[in-house]
């Protein structure tokens, strides 16, 4: 009986044959699932995806500063609310900001003013930071 040496790594005796490439292969060079050799399975084998690490854009940096600045807001005006002696109160309907009822104010259409502006201009941020992430 004639005993061949594996092709692969030339140490051990060969008991398989590869499917792929027909080397005689030992049971170490041997890829089991697949019957191939290791050089075979080497050069098959496709490549890990490389998984980049998670980064925070500026546009969602933006979103939950804003997010959190509102959370802060809501929570200012409901304490105003409660500590006030009940001429103010809001009304909150999410995901909109609260809408402030009061009647003690001195400057209401300056605040409402205040906030269209500024309303307006994270919009137009949002939509600038969304073509500029488009565009990357």
């Amino acid at each position: 009986m004639h005993v061949t040496q594996c092709e692969v790594c030339g140490k051990r005796v060969a008991r398989y044959v590869c499917q792929e490439c027909g080397r005689q292969v030992c049971e170490r060079c041997l890829e089991p699932h697949m019957w191939i050799c290791s050089e075979c399975y080497k050069r098959l084998r496709p490549e890990a995806p490389v998984i980049k690490p998670f980064s925070w854009s500026m546009p969602l940096r933006l979103f939950f500063l804003g997010f959190l600045l509102m959370s802060v807001g809501i929570v200012l005006v409901m304490i105003a609310g409660f500590l006030s002696d009940g001429s103010a109160g809001f009304v909150w309907v999410l995901p909109f900001p609260p809408i402030v009822v009061g009647d003690g104010w001195s400057y209401p259409l300056w605040a409402v003013i205040f906030a269209v502006a500024v309303t307006a201009l994270g919009v137009i941020l949002f939509i600038l930071f969304r073509k500029q992430a488009q565009r990357v």
